[in-house]
């Protein structure tokens, strides 16, 4: 079986119609390679008892492209005030609850300041150019099946 990424949102969390278009337009205009960004909710899924206790948001999803460009300007331009989004990466879904486990034995989150432009990790916390901070997030593992990332804008 395939991969999944979760998404955990404090509010619904929907991609706004600039994204899309723009998508649409590089996609079909430009020939780039297919890059998408889409969510669907987690209730008809089944991952329910699974994601219950790794996430302190209310709604979850499941994403794909959370480490596409396009996420980045969702984050970039999107994300509100007191915003705060929770990722997971589970590599296997077939191995799930290997991954469950290991999450909450030994955990290693990963937190991302979009107003502050912070990043920390198990290695430190590290500032990002105020000009460049999307572009330097995009070299960074900031989706992982060790712990939640924690993206917020406060």
């Amino acid at each position: 079986m395939s991969s999944i990424t979760f998404l955990a949102s404090s509010r619904p969390f929907t991609i706004p119609d600039e994204i899309q278009e723009y998508y649409n337009k590089t996609t079909l205009e430009k020939g780039h390679q297919h890059i998408s960004l889409w969510v669907r909710e987690l209730d008809s899924l089944g991952w329910e008892e699974f994601a219950e206790d790794l996430f302190s948001m209310t709604y979850i999803y499941e994403i794909i492209g959370a480490d596409s460009s396009l996420f980045l300007i969702y984050l970039e331009k999107y994300m509100e005030i007191g915003d705060v989004l929770e990722l997971l990466y589970i590599p296997n879904q077939n191995d799930y609850k290997y991954y469950k486990r290991e999450l909450v034995e030994a955990p290693e989150p990963i937190y991302i300041n979009v107003r502050s432009l912070t990043y920390q990790d198990g290695n430190g916390t590290y500032k990002l150019d105020p000009k460049k901070w999307v572009e330097e997030l995009s070299h960074r593992n900031f989706i992982t099946e060790f712990g939640v990332t924690t993206i917020e804008k406060y």
